[in-house]
């Protein structure tokens, strides 16, 4: 076969010439957080509260859809510095003038004939040795309130508030009457307190507590949803606080019964009867048994497995068509007190 090799080169200059731009406007404008204006901000709140969230969960697989996620982003830019396990992270690529420019280059290679601050974030993340931190997907966790609780409202505890994706979800969903957030790190309270003073509902209770969740006690029987996605173990290190779990309890059994075994026996207590623990969570390298024995461990204190649903997050690379319409699944799991 033939190569038009002068058109191969000037394709090759021209994405030369797309990334010395991008990458000299970066280094200029500084990274491109999710920077929504107020207006912007309206905007994707009233599209994630427009959406009916209620059909989304189908023959138990929650169906991936993006509302509101940018929205959540947009109050912890320091998630872009949290660590995974030994890879680098997004902001590292960024900071590092050759790692930036690779990363671009790789991105290019995509056929952009533009850099937006979007692309520039994909670039970041999807380098080579790189990886971001997850956030659970606002309209996801709206879906999961409809399903779990009355249609009067209840009462919930996120016992790993996050990046704020379950608290926008309470946000969307008016089944939630009353949310209770824990998580022990510092910059992502600051973050999650400023959600919930610009974007929460007047019919809507938000508590946030800088605190561990296996350190909070709530008022038992009071509570009618415990939902979360707990650290996956030492997966994603939020920040070098003494807190943090991974921290305080730096072994595989010592982390799985201290701090995760520890915050069950705290929902058990503060759970109504009728009330469900939401739990996701799955197997990860640095513990590749977790959902074994994390199911073991539930059972052993007094939670019986009643339903599974597969949690939606992005689509494998040859597999359209394929089981749970070709994406990548992790699994929800939902428990009632014994």
């Amino acid at each position: 076969m033939a190569y038009n090799i002068s058109k191969l080169r000037s394709n090759q200059a021209d994405i030369d010439a797309l990334v010395e731009s991008a990458f000299q406007h970066y280094r200029s404008s500084g990274f491109p957080f999710y920077n929504l204006t107020p207006a912007d901000k309206y905007r994707e709140l009233q599209n994630l509260l427009n959406f009916d969230h209620s059909r989304i969960i189908a023959n138990k697989t929650i169906e991936q859809k993006m509302h509101g996620l940018a929205l959540a982003w947009s109050y912890f830019p320091h998630s872009w510095s949290v660590e995974c396990g030994k890879m680098k992270t997004p902001m590292s690529i960024y900071t590092d003038d050759n790692a930036f420019r690779r990363a671009l280059a790789k991105r290019a290679k995509w056929g952009i004939t533009k850099f937006t601050d979007s692309e520039v974030r994909k670039a970041v993340r999807s380098f080579s040795g790189a990886q971001g931190v997850s956030n659970f997907k606002p309209i996801s966790a709206a879906a999961v309130y409809h399903r779990y609780l009355g249609r009067h409202g209840g009462m919930v505890w996120d016992m790993s508030a996050g990046f704020g994706g379950r608290l926008l979800g309470a946000i969307a969903c008016d089944h939630v009457s009353h949310y209770i957030g824990t998580d022990p790190c510092s910059a992502t309270m600051n973050g999650l307190r400023s959600l919930a003073r610009e974007l929460g509902r007047d019919d809507l209770l938000i508590e946030l507590h800088k605190i561990g969740s296996e350190d909070f006690r709530p008022t038992g029987n009071s509570l009618d949803l415990c939902f979360t996605s707990p650290p996956y173990f030492d997966t994603e290190r939020y920040s070098d606080e003494t807190t943090q779990s991974y921290r305080k309890y730096p072994g595989r059994q010592e982390w799985l019964h201290g701090f995760l075994g520890t915050t069950l026996d705290n929902c058990h207590y503060g759970l109504k009867r009728s009330g469900r623990l939401v739990i996701n969570i799955a197997n990860v390298r640095s513990y590749p048994a977790l959902t074994a024995d994390f199911l073991q461990m539930a059972s052993s204190r007094g939670w019986k497995r009643v339903d599974t649903l597969q949690y939606s997050l992005s689509r494998m690379m040859g597999t359209r068509g394929n089981g749970n319409n070709g994406f990548k699944c992790e699994p929800i799991y939902v428990f009632a007190k014994r």
